[in-house]
Order: C-alpha cells, then structure tokens, then sequence
C-alpha cells in the first residue's frame, strides 16, 4: 500500500501530465529529480504535520514543485508556466489510491531568476490535508 506521500505525488503528477495547458508548455517533462530539459516541472522539498482529529489520522502534507524555463534570460515564463501550475492544482479534487483527500491548495507561488543566470526558476509550494487510511 502507497503511503500518502506517494498517494499525493502520484495524484499530482497525473494530474499536470492530464492538464492540456501544463503539456501544453512541458510535454511529459515532469520528474522528480534534476531537470531533463527544458521547460519543465520537477518535485522538490516535502514534509508533513501528523494530526489527530478525534481519532482519525490525518497529515497536512506539504510539496513544493518546481518549474524550469530556459527563454532568454527571463523570468516571465517561467512565472507563467508556475501560473498554469497553480490553475492545474488548486482546490482540485483528486483521487488518491490507498488514502482521502480532503482539501489540496496552493499556499504560494514565487518565481525568480536561478543563479546561473539563464535558468528562470519558480517554486510552487502545495498543501493537502489526507486522510490516512
């Protein structure tokens, strides 16, 4: 059985590879890992809060994601495609496996120009409370 960790990536990554608009600009260009080519998504940093409610199991957990554009030494596509993103994931209702959504949101969404100086670079930080099952 997939943790709820694993329930919510996988519920993520199906839904932005299903979003017309997000493959629109990344393709299948989703990973979790280093960037392979751009533009593209991949999945960063995660963690979670254990909570108990009157003896259900549930965890706010938390996922960032992060989009990659290479265009020019700009940020603006890189704050567009973390736009889609947002519009993909927020208050969408999906279908985890083993466990039960009950709420994803979009908490921010901050795009900047990477050090290297080529590489737009935004992060998408995502919460979701789930139900543990």
């Amino acid at each position: 059985m997939n943790t709820p960790f694993e329930d919510l990536q996988i519920a993520v990554l199906n839904a932005l590879l299903a979003d017309p608009v997000v493959q629109a600009v990344v393709g299948d260009r989703i990973s979790d890992g280093l960037p392979k080519g751009y533009p593209c998504i991949t999945f960063g940093a995660s963690d979670y809060v254990p909570l108990d409610l009157d003896g259900i199991d549930l965890r706010e957990q938390a996922l960032q994601l992060h989009c990659w554009v290479r265009d020019g030494e700009k940020i603006w596509p890189t704050a567009v495609l973390a736009d889609k993103v947002k519009a993909a994931l927020h208050l969408a209702e999906l279908q985890l496996s083993a466990h039960a959504l009950v709420i994803l949101k979009v908490e921010s969404v901050r795009a900047f120009m990477d050090p290297d100086g080529l590489t737009g670079h935004a992060i998408v930080s995502v919460e979701a409370e789930i139900e543990e099952r």
